[in-house]
């Protein structure tokens, strides 16, 4: 069993998951992937899609509607809080000007080519006064206070920023660490 590092200042509350196949289980069976609430996930672009169904599942055991705008717009910020960890900070990956590839098609390829040991570790906690989720990765983060607003001038025009745009416009709160890889959203309920 190999051990990864674990911020200490947020403790795991079962153990973590170690690899895609812990992650997706055995059988594959959506309602046993992802135990508990403090998941540590490899550099795979292709579990966004298994963790956000992972995250929606919480809320809908929270007592949620799966159904609602609310999970709907709460699932679309997580993945691209998720989206951003793995390709832009463990990845490095950058779209660059002009390239009608999505960043997904970039990072897949990023992993293919360059694997990595990095990590994505994901906490969420719902009770009844708020929904918290944090995502860190392991890359050298970024300036969080730099990002365009995608809604204003040239920015308009580029494919950076809106993942970013998305979650401050589904969650009530997002802010980062200091050093930028690690993003916390809060939802009051």
């Amino acid at each position: 069993m190999s051990e990864f590092p674990i911020d200490p200042l947020i403790p795991p509350t079962t153990p973590p998951v170690e690899s895609v196949e812990t992650a997706l289980g055995e059988t594959g069976d959506s309602s046993e992937k992802f135990p508990g609430s403090h998941w540590v996930l490899p550099t795979d672009i292709d579990l966004v899609e298994s963790t956000a169904e992972a995250f929606i599942k919480k809320l809908e055991e929270a007592g949620l509607d799966k159904d609602s705008d609310e999970v709907y717009y709460l699932g679309i910020a997580f993945r691209e809080a998720l989206i951003n960890a793995i390709a832009h900070g463990n990845l490095s990956v950058e779209i660059p000007d002009g390239s009608t590839r999505t960043l997904g098609e970039l990072a897949k390829e990023e992993q293919t080519v360059n694997p990595t040991d990095k990590k994505v570790y994901v906490d969420v906690e719902i009770d009844a006064g708020k929904i918290s989720v944090t995502i860190r990765d392991e890359g050298k983060g970024f300036n969080w206070g730099e990002i365009p607003d995608p809604k204003v001038g040239d920015a308009r025009f580029k494919p950076k920023g809106r993942g970013v745009m998305f979650m401050k416009s589904f969650f009530d709160s997002v802010t980062y660490n200091e050093s930028g890889n690690e993003v916390t959203m809060v939802k009051v309920r």
